[in-house]
């Protein structure tokens, strides 16, 4: 099976390798082997690329290069892990509030809910920044397949073993990871990575 990759630089779009695209609409669209997806959010032929990211000066580069330790959240029965370099913002956590807390006060409470109500808060998480360790073993891969899917108004939801790699670099930008979310809308600061900007600051696409 050919490897599935997203390929990256400081100014370039995302190339995306032998890997599926579904649209916002749920429908598999029709790619080249090979095809870039506009991450600068001025492409007039989103989610692809259209070279506008040469007339926007567009720079892709993290605010925050460093990764941050994880974090272990231990229980009873569960351990919460919070990836804080992943997160996204996407809120499904606060959902169950005495576990997680709110947007403005979070907090990491696993003895709070029963573990099967953790386990199904943080399947939601679309980012990656939340697994669990369950009898010992660490649970974070939740896709079997390999696929790129976009978001309406929001980011790529990159799903299954997708390697992201930086073009000018020889290592792995996310190794292992199961599912992750990219910025579209240009203005992320965690580049590539989505940080929820796009609901701040009105991309459509």
């Amino acid at each position: 099976m050919k490897k599935s990759e997203i390929i990256l630089t400081k100014y370039s779009p995302l190339m995306a390798v032998d890997t599926k695209l579904v649209g916002s609409d749920s429908k598999p669209t029709e790619t080249p082997r090979v095809y870039s997806l506009c991450r600068c959010g001025e492409s007039k032929f989103k989610p692809l690329c259209d070279g506008s990211h040469a007339q926007a000066e567009f720079v892709g580069e993290r605010e925050d290069s460093e990764k941050p330790a994880l974090e272990y959240y231990e229980g009873k029965e569960i351990t919460i892990v919070y990836d804080r370099y992943l997160c996204m913002g996407a809120g499904y956590c606060g959902e169950l509030e005495a576990v997680f807390g709110t947007h403005d006060t979070p907090k990491y409470e696993p003895d709070e809910a029963p573990a099967a109500e953790i386990i199904a808060t943080i399947n939601k998480c679309p980012s990656g920044a939340l697994s669990y360790i369950l009898n010992g073993k660490l649970e974070k891969d939740y896709f079997q397949e390999t696929r790129i899917v976009v978001e309406k108004d929001g980011p790529l939801h990159c799903q299954g073993v997708i390697e992201l790699k930086d073009d000018q670099s020889s290592e792995t930008l996310l190794p292992n990871a199961d599912h992750y979310t990219l910025c579209r809308c240009g203005e992320s600061k965690k580049k590539p990575l989505c940080d929820g900007s796009h609901e701040k600051n009105g991309f459509r696409g």
